[in-house]
């Protein structure tokens, strides 16, 4: 048994009485803050703000919000799945220690789940749902967002028979151990062994080296019960490759068992109710069985053994490749979405800066900032991006479907050509999604620092879906390799998918590059068509794609391996894997825009698409694709499309349909009381339900003139 105790911990924090007299933060009772319209002591004078704006919306907000679901019966669904939540509030998050945070994340989580467990089995889009707008994320989406799809991925009949419903119920928690101390994406590369013992009919497993050590794996550092452990499957000294095990990692009394080190990693960024752990194994002993079998399974004598079901089925393989990426998309969508809907209902309300500077009255109206153009382009950027990306994972989760219903040689190349495709688009949105929180961040200026913003504390737990499957660098050449291998063959004739069609005709010896350059605008009001910024978008891939090809070719041509000639042209290649990903996204914006029957949802829809294409045009490397007039045109374009835009904004964010409880900011509210809600939540700060504070009596009092703190001053 263990010697250590226990800390009590508990899911809210005290909060002091501020009603009475001499309390924590002053000698009178403190009055509580009231919304209204006029600036008084304790109100903002907002609260008719956000009410005016939404007076100038032009479309149904509900509409948009049915498109951006898929329709009206997956709004109702999606808000049926969010329902559990209702009525709960989680901002005292910000202000708990390690142990509470966790504590807290599993009360909500099972306070969210257990009507459900055992009888409702999501879909994969509800699945994003749930994650996209989780309001206390944490530990358990490990247990049922990977450890529960392996066991059903990799486990045989009989081993789910055994195990499915322990899993399923949380009977046993788990975790997914496979990244290492020194090996994360080179996957082949992982140092952990499993040797088998024919005698004793068991696997001996082990981190042979400090490397060697499981590092990373969520609900492993305190919470699983259970592992998946990836290691090295050796048989009389012949490796057979990363295999998966099942391993049961605490006892009843929630110990280590024996041959096991297990902690947790400690303070991280952010995700801080995740226990990021470690494991260590020293000669470790598990059944025969514990090996999970479905695909293939070590005998009794000791033989590695496939299980052959017949040929592969490589449609399978792609289409769920494309289906893991196409929710990763829609992720970035919806957390980005998170921070576009609190920064732009801040800046609505915020004022700053005078209207009219030659005035010098401090009471001259000051400037919304959202009218200060610099932060509008900023923060209706993002909001376009969000758009795309939500757009982009809805196509791809459509296609991947609809491709379900046929078995030709053009859908299955169509389907690997959207999974590699989404390989690097997974690496490019996590990157720009987490980038665009940041921003967003700090367009919400000092209080965006404020973790009761629930922006900052936002751009902190998504940032690990950056490296999640792969660094983002690594998806990116990913893909990079597969454009290659396209472009080599469409060279050779080879058909592509439509999502490549840049490359149709570079097998003609007739064709040139420059047959693809758009025409040449004469007014900024062609920028202002999607469809012809899509031109651009198009050649822009192609012509990136055939430097990295012809650097490629350079570099093989004069002998160097394949392996080093990718390595020497990488740069290229990410350039090529960006400007092929932003083809693919504008492409779908301008779809998904077309099938949009109403017709003022439609407008807006083309008018944020086309500040999606402006914003990449602008901020993007556009050399030689763009001269200066036509970059000039865009800019142009750019500031009347924001012009057009600004009467929408807070429709468009209310669009996303994005509950409080899930914001849980004091600066997005829905009602705009932004004052009001800093200051009551300031009441809450943990350093104010002390006073002094801890740590005066000893450290500072015996430093201080207390004698000319007496005198209030008056020396």
């Amino acid at each position: 048994m263990s010697t250590s105790t226990t800390p009590s911990v508990s899911t809210t924090p005290p909060t002091t009485d501020f009603t009475k007299p001499n309390n924590t933060i002053s000698l009178h009772p403190l009055q509580p803050t009231t919304p209204s319209s006029t600036p008084s002591r304790n109100s903002g004078g907002t609260c008719h703000i956000l009410p005016n704006e939404r007076r100038n919306i032009t479309f149904n907000i509900e509409t948009l919000t049915n498109v951006l679901d898929g329709g009206a019966d997956k709004t109702k669904r999606r808000r049926f799945i969010l329902s559990p939540s209702e009525g709960t509030d989680q901002s005292s998050k910000y202000y708990l220690n390690s142990h509470d945070r966790l504590k807290s994340h599993l009360v909500h989580f099972l306070d969210a789940h257990d009507e459900y467990l055992g009888k409702f089995i999501p879909t994969v889009e509800e699945v994003v749902w749930m994650s996209s707008n989780t309001m206390n994320g944490g530990t358990m989406s490990n247990h049922f967002g990977l450890f529960l799809p392996t066991v059903l991925a990799q486990m045989n009949d009989d081993q789910l028979s055994q195990w499915l419903e322990l899993v399923f119920n949380m009977k046993i928690v788990g975790c997914y151990a496979q990244t290492e101390l020194g090996h994360g994406s080179n996957v082949r590369g992982l140092q952990t062994t499993a040797h088998f013992d024919k005698e004793n009919q068991e696997f001996i497993l082990n981190t042979p080296t400090l490397t060697s050590i499981k590092w990373w794996p969520g609900t492993l550092g305190k919470v699983a019960t259970h592992a998946i452990v990836y290691a090295q499957l050796i048989l009389d000294g012949k490796e057979h490759g990363v295999q998966a095990f099942l391993v049961q990692i605490r006892d009843e009394n929630h110990r280590p068992l024996p041959g096991m080190e297990i902690g947790d990693l400690g303070p991280k960024m952010g995700d801080h109710a995740n226990d990021t752990g470690f494991l260590r194994l020293e000669n470790v002993r598990l059944p025969r069985e514990m090996m999970l079998a479905k695909n293939q399974e070590v005998t009794p004598k000791g033989q590695f053994v496939h299980h052959s079901r017949g040929p592969k089925n490589p449609k399978a393989h792609y289409s769920t490749m494309m289906l893991a990426r196409a929710t990763f998309v829609m992720m970035a969508g919806a957390y980005l979405a998170r921070a576009v809907t609190i920064s732009m209902r801040y800046s609505l309300v915020r004022q700053q800066g005078f209207e009219d500077t030659s005035t010098s009255s401090y009471k001259t109206p000051e400037r919304h900032i959202i009218d200060h153009q610099v932060q509008q382009y900023r923060i209706f950027k993002q909001l376009a991006i969000a758009y795309a990306f939500k757009f982009s994972g809805q196509w791809m989760s459509a296609k991947q479907k609809e491709t379900k219903k046929g078995d030709d040689q053009q859908i299955l190349q169509e389907l690997k050509e959207i999974a590699a495709t989404g390989a690097g688009l997974k690496g490019l949105c996590t990157y720009m999604a987490w980038e665009g929180i940041e921003d967003c961040r700090k367009c919400c200026g000092g209080n965006g620092y404020l973790m009761v913003s629930g922006i900052a504390p936002l751009a902190q737990d998504y940032v690990w879906q950056i490296t999640a499957e792969g660094d983002y660098m690594v998806m990116l050449l990913q893909l990079a390799r597969f454009l290659l291998s396209t472009y080599q063959d469409a060279v050779k004739g080879i058909p592509v998918s439509d999502q490549c069609d840049y490359l149709n005709r570079i097998h003609d010896p007739a064709f040139h590059v420059s047959s693809l350059l758009p025409p040449r605008a004469k007014h900024y009001n062609e920028f202002l068509n999607p469809s012809y910024l899509l031109l651009f978008f198009k050649y822009r891939a192609l012509i990136n794609l055939k430097d990295f090809a012809s650097a490629y070719g350079q570099a093989t041509n004069g002998g160097v391996s394949k392996d080093d000639a990718i390595n020497s042209c990488a740069l290229s290649g990410t350039h090529a894997v960006r400007a092929h990903c932003f083809y693919f996204v504008l492409r779908n914006f301008i779809s998904a825009v077309a099938n949009v029957t109403d017709q003022p949802v439609k407008e807006v829809l083309n008018q944020v698409c086309t500040l999606f294409g402006l914003c990449i045009m602008i901020d993007d490397n556009w050399a030689g694709c763009l001269d200066h007039e036509h970059i000039v045109m865009a800019k142009d374009a750019c500031s009347h499309i924001l012009r057009q835009l600004r009467p929408n904004g807070i429709g468009l964010v209310d669009a996303f349909d994005i509950p409080d409880r899930v914001l849980c900011s004091a600066i997005g509210n829905y009602d705009g009381n932004i004052y009001e809600a800093l200051y009551e939540s300031a009441k809450k700060a943990t350093l104010n339900q002390v006073d002094p504070y801890v740590g005066y009596k000893e450290v500072v009092a015996p430093r201080l003139d207390l004698e000319v703190l007496k005198s209030r001053s008056k020396l």
